[in-house]
């Protein structure tokens, strides 16, 4: 066993029982029960163990792409919020979120949010058509989530002219066809791809991330 101090120790943080989920079923009511037990221990787990860096990423990603002052966004996947916490630090003051766990969710109540809204897997994010300025979705698009049919609904809930601001864990990039997802919705004129790097994610874990901006077209 290596004795490298960054090496995973799944006994060490509640990502355990994620890694412990069977991803060759449907996760989403194991991933509910995951989720629900670690709402109070998230932020900690994210911050000191991980060392998650794709929530100041990505809204660093955003902002080198909006051109609205103000814009409205939806934090997809928003959990305890953290996205919004770097939202708020950097000067948004409309956002909204949505999460499938209403206890993870329950820590974002102080971090900005205008609205909290319950998402239920399978089903239409909870929003009407053209809604927001900008979709952020960051984590979600990994191990047992979501997979690139998630994209229809940002594209749905973002205006034309939006941004649609993702990440996509390494280990499903090449598996789940998210590249190749990419490149159809920019084949049929949806979405026009600003930005696609890959960078750090989970950094004690020693996992990397795509992030991904597109503009949508209307």
């Amino acid at each position: 066993m290596s004795n490298n101090k960054n090496s995973k120790d799944s006994k060490l943080h509640g990502i355990s029982k994620y890694h412990e989920l069977d991803l060759k079923t449907d996760a989403s009511e194991q991933l509910n029960e995951v989720y629900s037990n670690w709402a109070d221990s998230y932020d900690d787990d994210n911050d000191s163990k991980l060392k998650t860096v794709s929530q100041p990423n990505t809204v660093a990603m955003l902002m080198r792409h909006c051109s609205t002052k103000q814009p409205r966004i939806f934090d997809v996947g928003c959990g305890t919020g953290i996205v919004g916490q770097h939202l708020q630090a950097n000067g948004f003051t409309n956002f909204d979120g949505t999460d499938p766990s209403l206890e993870m969710m329950e820590h974002a109540r102080n971090r900005g949010y205008a609205n909290l809204l319950k998402l239920i897997p399978g089903e239409p994010l909870p929003t009407a058509d053209n809604t927001y300025d900008a979709s952020l979705c960051v984590g979600v698009f990994t191990h047992g989530h979501l997979g690139p049919e998630g994209f229809l609904e940002l594209i749905r809930v973002t205006k034309p002219n939006g941004l649609i601001c993702f990440t996509v864990n390494e280990g499903v990039w090449d598996s789940e066809g998210f590249e190749a997802a990419i490149e159809q919705h920019s084949e049929a004129d949806e979405w026009e791809v600003l930005e696609m790097t890959k960078q750090d994610y989970m950094v004690n874990e020693g996992v990397q991330a795509w992030y991904v901006a597109v503009r949508v077209l209307g």
